[in-house]
């Protein structure tokens, strides 16, 4: 009797194994099963409970150094565009982007789903900010009605585009060969707004780097110059070294992106030649006299493409 016990024992436990065998193999044709800690989507990735769900989600804008609400506008992208950083870039393809327009300095966005999104974000005499967001998919949340009413926050402090006085550099000049001359201004940033550089233009406005005689001496005496902005420098004209960088425009581009000041902090202008130099004035004289005018335009851009100042170069 105790073996038949036995055996029907063991054939109950094969009987049971059998048929979750069977419910397993069952199920392991259908899609989407819920499983401990989420839910699994058509390819068997694990996905929140909010993932096929709008999710609300919250910008808070303020400005960096009043901390008064700012009334931005943001455009939400799937995919990071591509001028993505550049405020001058192209971002006028309404396809390709969610707008929502802030009050009170909240920004709702109320119509994505959980997900990474893109968010380039303006607001008028502001610089431009580029913000990643992460809306949730619920893993962990609690209720979505909860949350939908009190949504993820993001402060995103924005600054005023920088403004500030323009100076002119102004060189007295005396009778000298070859003499070195230098001079310095500093461009203060206006108080509550930030400088954010993007190039600079420096011209030749004189017409000092032609030699109309061919002799080796320049027409306005000027044999050497060096324009430092911030902590970017370049000589522009030293033809003993074969090196003149004017365009067909008699301009040259200096780039200055990653230049940041803010609120009082001082952007240094250094202006650096070497010149024959005399009291009278002439075309062509190969001199730089007192009243030859101004020698050149240097023209400062920040990141939004707005002319920051005009620094004239005067004798």
């Amino acid at each position: 009797m105790v073996k038949v016990s036995q055996m029907l024992w063991l054939v109950a436990i094969f009987a049971v194994a059998m048929v979750a065998t069977i419910a397993l193999v069952l199920n392991s044709g259908q899609k989407e099963m819920t499983i401990v800690g989420g839910v699994t989507n058509a390819e068997g990735e694990l996905v929140g409970p909010w993932s096929n769900t709008v999710v609300n989600y919250m910008l808070i804008t303020s400005d960096r150094f009043t901390g008064a609400d700012v009334d931005a506008v943001a455009k939400v992208y799937d995919e990071k565009p591509e001028d993505w950083v550049n405020p001058r870039g192209d971002f006028t393809d309404a396809s390709k982007y969610t707008v929502y327009t802030g009050s009170s300095g909240e920004v709702l966005i109320n119509k994505e789903m959980p997900g990474t999104y893109y968010v380039v974000l303006t607001a008028t005499g502001y610089n431009t900010e580029f913000i990643e967001i992460t809306i949730p998919d619920g893993t962990g949340r609690g209720d979505l009605s909860d949350y939908q009413a009190n949504p993820d926050r993001l402060p995103v402090e924005m600054t005023k585009i920088g403004t500030t006085t323009a100076s002119t550099i102004d060189f007295a000049l005396t009778n000298a060969s070859g003499k070195e001359l230098k001079d310095t201004e500093l461009l203060t940033i206006d108080d509550n707004t930030e400088f954010r550089g993007w190039k600079v233009i420096i011209n030749d406005e004189l017409g000092f780097s032609v030699d109309t005689d061919g002799d080796g001496n320049y027409d306005e005496g000027i044999d050497y110059m060096k324009v430092t902005i911030g902590d970017k420098s370049v000589v522009v004209f030293d033809p003993a070294r074969a090196v003149d960088e004017f365009d067909s425009n008699d301009e040259y581009t200096l780039n200055i992106e990653g230049t940041k000041l803010a609120d009082g902090e001082d952007l240094v202008v250094k202006v650096e030649f070497k010149a024959d130099t005399s009291d009278t004035a002439g075309a062509n004289d190969e001199k730089l006299g007192e009243g030859d005018g101004t020698i050149s335009y240097i023209k400062i851009y920040d990141m939004e493409g707005n002319l920051f100042a005009t620094v004239p170069i005067v004798a």
